[in-house]
């Protein structure tokens, strides 16, 4: 807990007759002000924090930080709370969250983990490891923020450099032993993570991405290497088959630990794998020891997610035996190439996959996992309403293309008609498809008629509860669904 005269001091601010009085917070976000918090106001991308000033003190704000800009256009004459312009605040964050915050990120140890894809997905399987070996462990990143099991929503990957302190000092009072958490590339431009100590820093890899942002790919790819150039860790866990990672291990001046698929010379590295229908087995190769794993993994970028996984997990402290026993609870995160499988029931795989791109992933990665071909792959999909027309067509070609069986459904339909919204996606077809617009009847039919070896992808909503229908949220969970389906099917077997 800091006061307000604390905080004046800290900032070297050349006032006099400040009230010695708690501050709670800090925030840049007015909607989150009440009784005791100080209220940052800087530049937004719409408007200046400024304009907000009033709202903020309704709401209780001990005090009001802001630039030269904020004092200098707009009337402070009628805010009763006291208003200090601040130097250089939009710079000073940083060290201001560390102080205010007393420097969370030497009180619970942190893994970044940055790259263009499998972010998400490695970070829940660091955690679940960690957690399995008895850490307790929490989670920052695009699914939310908070212990495993009870994420809060989060509107960025990476959370602005107060926001991100205060979260990381709730987490050292609850006596968190590992945050693992998302490092986009934006957070590492806009220094969202600046003043961060972290224990391991982890690369996935790095492709084209965010060029609207960085300006080029070069730039995308100075931002990634910054995360382990400018900031401090006790060990970077890199991918020695990607390009980035590669250069990085190659010029690196700390500790190390590399993997790979193939290359013989990482220190964690895959022995065999083979694609079942139901996930991934195979083996790894440890610094020591081995691992096997027999998980409801789908697709070979899960062999990637699960190398890095590994390497952090080894770099905490986790021996061979500590990871083989913690390995066998890895699940997907849910919503996201989630598997859910039944005794003689075909395997059915749920996916937030809702663009062109992401449902052809998708349906490539659950293609390695069947020997028979794309006969016994089913999807079941649509499109949400009042959103891009323009990829329902292309989301239905990729599904006739890809799989043997579609059969479309409603998604979040909205205020548009369902049917309007399935014709345009039929205009992809070359072949005929099923139409089911309740959702559960579809995700059920699929299920009933395909074989047990086959696979049902569930695409759209991952890990949404409900279904918007004309302004309104319905419940819905196409794993309820599944769960509902699988639950039939075997009472018709018994019968």
């Amino acid at each position: 807990m800091k006061t307000l005269s604390a905080l004046c001091d800290f900032l070297r601010l050349e006032v006099s007759g400040v009230a010695d009085h708690s501050v709670t917070r800090l925030t840049i976000d007015s909607r989150q002000v009440d009784v005791g918090t100080v209220f940052v106001a800087l530049p937004g991308a719409s408007c200046h924090g400024m304009t907000f000033a009033g709202q903020a003190e309704q709401a209780g704000a001990s005090a009001i930080l802001t630039d030269a800009a904020g004092l200098a256009d707009f009337d402070v004459s009628g805010l009763k709370c006291p208003v200090y312009s601040v130097p250089n605040l939009q710079n000073r964050l940083p060290d201001l969250a560390k102080w205010f915050y007393d420097d969370p990120s030497r009180r619970v140890k942190i893994i970044g983990i940055t790259g263009t894809n499998g972010k998400t997905s490695t970070s829940h399987y660091i955690g679940q490891l960690l957690q399995s070996a008895g850490y307790k462990v929490a989670l920052m990143g695009t699914l939310g923020n908070g212990l495993i099991g009870d994420l809060q929503p989060s509107r960025n990957t990476t959370l602005e450099v107060l926001v991100l302190n205060e979260w990381l000092a709730h987490f050292a009072e609850q006596q968190v032993d590992y945050v693992v958490m998302e490092v986009s590339s934006h957070a590492v431009s806009l220094n969202r993570i600046a003043g961060l100590q972290f224990d391991v820093v982890a690369l996935t890899q790095v492709t084209r991405d965010h060029l609207d942002f960085h300006g080029s790919e070069a730039g995308y790819r100075a931002a990634k290497k910054q995360l382990f150039e400018a900031y401090p860790s006790r060990c970077q866990v890199l991918n020695l088959e990607d390009e980035t990672g590669a250069d990085l291990a190659e010029k690196a001046h700390q500790s190390i630990l590399t993997y790979a698929q193939v290359a013989p010379n990482a220190d964690v590295r895959l022995q065999s794998v083979s694609f079942q229908p139901t996930g991934l087995k195979g083996r790894l190769q440890l610094p020591v020891g081995e691992c096997d794993f027999d998980l409801p993994l789908m697709g070979g970028f899960n062999v990637e997610n699960l190398l890095c996984a590994v390497s952090c997990a080894w770099c905490c402290g986790l021996e061979s035996g500590d990871i083989q026993k913690a390995v066998t609870h890895l699940r997907a995160v849910p919503g996201r190439m989630e598997v859910l499988t039944r005794s003689n029931q075909p395997t059915v795989v749920i996916d937030y996959a809702h663009t062109p791109d992401a449902l052809q992933a998708a349906l490539a990665a659950v293609g390695q996992h069947l020997p028979t071909g794309q006969n016994d792959l089913w999807v079941v999909f649509g499109c949400g309403g009042d959103r891009d027309k323009g990829k329902r067509p292309l989301m239905g070609q990729v599904a006739a293309q890809l799989s043997g069986h579609v059969i479309l459904t409603d998604d979040n339909p909205r205020s548009e008609s369902p049917e309007a919204i399935v014709a345009d996606i039929q205009a992809g077809f070359d072949k005929p498809a099923d139409v089911i617009h309740d959702r559960e009847q579809a995700i059920a039919t699929a299920i009933q008629q395909a074989g047990p070896q086959a696979v049902v992808v569930v695409a759209g909503k991952g890990h949404e509860d409900y279904q918007e229908i004309n302004g309104q949220r319905w419940p819905m969970s196409d794993q309820g669904a599944v769960e509902k389906a699988f639950q039939s099917l075997s009472r018709q077997g018994e019968a």
